[in-house]
């Protein structure tokens, strides 16, 4: 319990404000022994006006509203004094008895009012002036308070939190407690409850390891793990295999479990040709079946509609286009812009250098005399800022585009877009979730332009849906290989080149180059193998060398790139090592393992669409309130407020994930690589890690380990079923 934790005990005067979607309440509560009110703030749930409850939290004093209570838990408690009896069965939760009746009770039975109705209940027909009707609304209210009461202390003394017993309460009602004793794994359904926790509580209740009920939900469990490694779906051997190992469950009885919840159609199954050309049955989640299954049916119905508007002459207008804006494109972004005006979608893929956003900008300077409704968007909002940057016009996250809210997405089949032209960046970050809704959302006659980089690491969320769609081969896809001069005397761009065709980087060249000391070069590569002294490099480099030698801010313009969370050169120590030097003394808060300090780099970890911010955004902690536990901090477009409970949706961004890294463009990058990393040592990691640096990238580590990574192509291949969507449409290959 917190120190400044503490317990009061009240009435629920007066609600004066209250969110039924997620159970925020701001109410003024009278406390026993006094005469005025204080403002409570929390979470509530079946919560009436004139209810007595036990509140457990601390006080705050807010900016605006001055001192509160913030509460952590409640409990619905029957009042001790006579007059709280009657203010309490004369309030909401008790109708058809107002005062007067409340009075005649209490003052029938004074302090053994409760007693009475809990075990003598017959008694109220004494009470002059009780009509039968009014009896039978208070006993039928009396019991679901009690049984609220028994709900609570059943799923507290399962071990189940304050919090996630009250969304089980909300979610079940007074079957809580018969529906989880006969299966707990249904608490896999409240967000928040893991298949571990439920595992937990089954085996207190006494479930057996080889219960069917725990075998169904542990098949589910192990393909939700998956789905967080990126498949959509997983072989039904290699899912059985795995739930058997880490779960220790009968393999006869994990067959049979498997079976029924496919002919319960709790999951679905397709036999599906592997890039090994075997054939082997895959099971899904039904989201990620349906999810494919639209994608590529929405792939079809805005490929084979009519165009709103139709261009002739491409040539003519492609001409008309360079000589307006004085370039000259090669023969590949020639052949890119002809298919952009000849077909419903296209995919123009290609590494850095090869002039993807060129295109871009050209197809806009063309088209946007004729198609004046245009829209341009990414999945991050730093990916949207660096094409508003590039092509200089306006450009969104998906979710803006979408109009997200926490009720969903505003924009869909019923309500689509109203862009005739769509122009979606760095496509290769987008899962199979997102990319479902967004074509939902896409109208027949649109055009759509798919830009990213296949070679890159692919989305954070399950799927791979830009490689499937080029696989497809039902959509034109233009792809760009040549590096224009200005890019070619970049060490940066060769270099990711070289990592992307499989071959190994010239660092003996390089050397030479440093050795010799004429100028200033983009890349880098430091040999060392021991990963404290590479933890020390990193330190002196990101405060010292680069910051003096290039004129870069260590906040803003220098960004750590590490394949891994753990270790010595993972992010968690890498952070804590960053932030000591950088910023050592700030006022600060702990939370789990991190202590956020004002004017820390953090990121945003998740989409908070009531604060508006997203997944991946950068932002400095400006404000912080240690006692209340509450941070301001500044991202690019306001300051956004966290309260205590929001802590988790922030981490410090000193060093940060590669896969984090998509989408962004940082001044320097410095990115260490060595055999510890084995893992996470893939081809598509380290191109995506080099390719994020703008003017300088730092590679310290060994050539061994880069080896690995350039040798390690096809381990990373995900599970999906978009491909075999094509095939069951019908897809005809394109010539």
């Amino acid at each position: 319990m917190a120190e400044d934790e503490v317990t009061l005990v009240g009435i629920l005067e007066k609600i004066l404000y209250s969110n039924p979607e997620n159970g925020f309440l701001i109410g003024s509560f009278l406390t026993e022994n006094s005469i005025r009110c204080i403002t409570v703030k929390g979470l509530f749930f079946n919560t009436r006006e004139q209810e007595t409850l036990r509140l457990k939290g601390h006080w705050e004093n807010h900016k605006i509203y001055g001192r509160q209570f913030s509460i952590r838990e409640f409990m619905p408690i029957e009042p001790s004094s006579e007059d709280g009896m009657v203010r309490y069965l004369s309030s909401e939760i008790f109708k058809g008895i107002g005062e007067k009746t409340a009075k005649r009770i209490v003052k029938k039975f004074g302090k053994d009012t409760f007693k009475i109705i809990d075990s003598s209940p017959e008694l109220l027909a004494k009470v002059k002036g009780v009509a039968k009707k009014q009896q039978k609304t208070l006993l039928a209210a009396w019991d679901e308070q009690r049984g609220l009461r028994d709900v609570m202390t059943f799923l507290r003394g399962a071990g189940i939190s304050h919090a996630y017993a009250q969304r089980i309460f909300v979610k079940h009602g007074m079957n809580s407690i018969p529906l989880i004793k006969a299966n707990p794994y249904l608490l896999t359904e409240i967000p928040g409850i893991g298949f571990l926790t439920a595992d937990g509580i089954a085996r207190n209740l006494g479930f057996d390891i080889n219960s069917p009920l725990r075998a169904a939900a542990g098949i589910v469990y192990i393909l939700e793990q998956q789905a967080q490694n990126g498949h959509t779906c997983f072989p039904r051997q290699a899912l059985l295999e795995k739930t058997t190992d880490e779960l220790k469950i009968d393999a006869v009885i994990l067959e049979t479990s498997l079976q029924q919840l496919l002919d319960d159609h709790l999951l679905n199954s397709e036999k599906i040709i592997d890039v090994s050309a075997n054939e082997q049955e895959h099971i899904f989640r039904p989201r990620f079946y349906k999810a494919e299954l639209r994608v590529a049916e929405n792939i079809f119905r805005i490929l084979n509609s009519e165009a709103f508007t139709v261009f002739e002459s491409e040539t003519t207008l492609i001409e008309e286009q360079e000589k307006k804006v004085g370039l000259e494109l090669d023969s590949a972004q020639k052949k890119a812009v002809e298919a952009a005006l000849q077909h419903k979608v296209l995919i123009i893929t290609g590494g850095p250098g090869t002039g993807k956003t060129t295109i871009v900008r050209f197809i806009l300077g063309l088209m946007r005399p004729r198609i004046p409704s245009i829209a341009l968007a990414a999945p991050t909002g730093r990916a949207a800022k660096r094409i508003t940057e590039t092509t200089g016009a306006a450009a969104s996250t998906i979710h803006r585009l979408l109009e997200a809210s926490n009720l969903g997405f505003q924009r869909d089949r019923e309500n689509p877009l109203e862009q005739e032209l769509l122009i979606l960046d760095e496509t290769s970050m987008i899962d199979t979730l997102l990319m479902d809704s967004f074509l939902e959302a896409v109208p027949s006659a649109s055009r759509l332009v798919l830009v990213g980089d296949v070679d890159q690491l692919p989305s954070v969320g399950a799927g791979s849906v830009l490689l499937d769609l080029i696989e497809s081969n039902s959509i034109p896809v233009v792809r760009l290989e040549h590096i224009f001069r200005q890019a070619a005397d970049s060490y940066i761009t060769t270099y990711a080149h070289n990592v992307r065709q499989g071959m190994l980087p010239d660092f003996k060249s390089l050397s030479q180059q440093v050795n010799a000391g004429n100028k200033l070069l983009d890349f880098y590569f430091i040999k060392e193998s021991d990963p404290e002294t590479i933890v020390e490099k990193i330190l002196l480099m990101s405060t010292e060398r680069i910051p003096q030698r290039f004129e870069l801010d260590p906040m803003l313009d220098i960004q750590v790139l590490t394949p891994m969370h753990r270790g010595a050169t993972g992010a968690v120590n890498l952070n804590r090592k960053l932030q000591d030097v950088m910023n050592p003394d700030a006022e600060g808060l702990e939370h789990r393992e991190q202590l956020f300090r004002v004017g820390d780099k953090v990121m945003q970890l998740q989409n908070d669409y009531e604060k508006q911010v997203f997944n991946g955004d950068l932002g400095r902690i400006v404000n912080c309130a240690a006692k209340t536990r509450e941070l301001h901090v500044k991202f690019e477009q306001e300051i956004i407020h966290y309260q205590g409970n929001e802590l988790d949706q922030l981490t410090l961004a000193y060093a940060i994930t590669v896969h984090k890294s998509q989408g962004s463009e940082y001044s320097a990058v410095i990115i260490p690589l060595t055999t510890h990393h084995f893992m996470m040592l893939q081809r598509n990691l380290l191109y995506t890690a080099i390719t994020r640096g703008k003017m300088l990238v730092v590679l310290i580590g060994t050539e061994a380990a880069v080896k690995k990574s350039i040798e390690n192509e096809g381990a990373t291949r995900r599970f999906t079923g978009l491909l075999h969507q094509f095939v069951e449409l019908g897809a005809t290959p394109l010539l």
